[in-house]
């Protein structure tokens, strides 16, 4: 039974930190039409972050956040006005295939310069806190913590979408582009921001996942298609949906990985997105 909590906590709380880049990821299909691939580049770019200010300054992994989430949303700003807003005017589909391509480059480019970068292969932080202990059960109070961070960051961000006028905005272009425009809505900046947030999220993921998994250069593209499984398992769009994807994947690996051995749960989310697509695309919640 003990064992049983260990592996739900971590499994829980590995859904936490997919699912903080798979809103991200959501909001940005949603609102651009861009599949940005080199969304989880973005986070092993914030988990070095992290990295760089608890070796050099001895900063604690959640003080980072401060740091990490508007320092990353200023990155994505940019990278949607210089990647993305140039090949707007293109057709649909050709706006599709280029983004994909322009954002396979960037996150070929992140991979091999953070290889490049790096002089140790794998990174990790060492930080620890005193464990709960709850009679025979034994807790990580870092991972604990950790998820509540996750879950106020949610919590958070499904307030930002629901009332204030940036999120309605936001929520708007999803819904409908051209009735946001006519209605005043600054698609252009909406855009902007969205891509900002988007990146930022998944930035701060990364805050949380270099304290559980090292981290490696070559991590992002497999992580960016877990965040593609997460959000066709909780249906495109709905963000609700995608923190039960997210969490559905987290304890899917997490016992798998104990079940079967930890080669085994890197399959677990190729195989949802397999089954998702063959049996009911729209996803498990619509």
């Amino acid at each position: 039974m003990d064992i049983f909590l260990q592996l739900l906590i971590g499994g829980i709380l590995q859904g936490g930190i997919y699912a903080l880049g798979a809103f991200g990821l959501s909001l940005i299909f949603g609102v651009l039409g861009v599949l940005n691939v080199a969304h989880g580049d973005f986070l092993v770019l914030g988990g070095l972050t992290t990295y760089w200010l608890y070796t050099t300054f001895g900063l604690s992994p959640f003080l980072a956040i401060g740091l990490v989430l508007p320092g990353f949303a200023f990155v994505g700003m940019v990278a949607e006005r210089v990647l993305v807003r140039p090949i707007r005017a293109r057709t649909a589909h050709e706006f599709l295939v280029a983004s994909i391509l322009i954002t396979l480059g960037l996150a070929l480019a992140i991979e091999d310069l953070g290889a490049f970068a790096m002089v140790q292969p794998v990174k990790g932080i060492d930080y620890s806190l005193a464990p709960v202990r709850v009679g025979t059960l034994v807790i990580s109070s870092l991972r604990l913590l950790s998820l509540v961070v996750i879950l106020v960051l949610t919590l958070a961000l499904h307030a930002f979408l629901r009332r204030s006028l940036a999120g309605k905005a936001i929520r708007a272009v999803i819904e409908n582009k051209e009735g946001a425009m006519l209605a005043g809505i600054n698609v252009s900046a909406v855009s902007r921001n969205t891509f900002g947030i988007g990146i930022a999220l998944t930035a701060v993921a990364g805050v949380f996942f270099i304290t559980i998994i090292p981290v490696e250069p070559y991590l992002g593209i497999p992580l960016t298609l877990k965040y593609l499984s997460i959000i066709v398992l909780g249906g495109i769009g709905n963000l609700p949906g995608t923190f039960l994807g997210a969490v559905i994947l987290g304890l899917a690996e997490s016992l798998v990985g104990f079940w079967l051995g930890a080669e085994w749960s890197v399959t677990v989310a190729f195989v949802i997105l397999i089954a998702i697509l063959l049996l009911r695309p729209k996803g498990l919640f619509g």
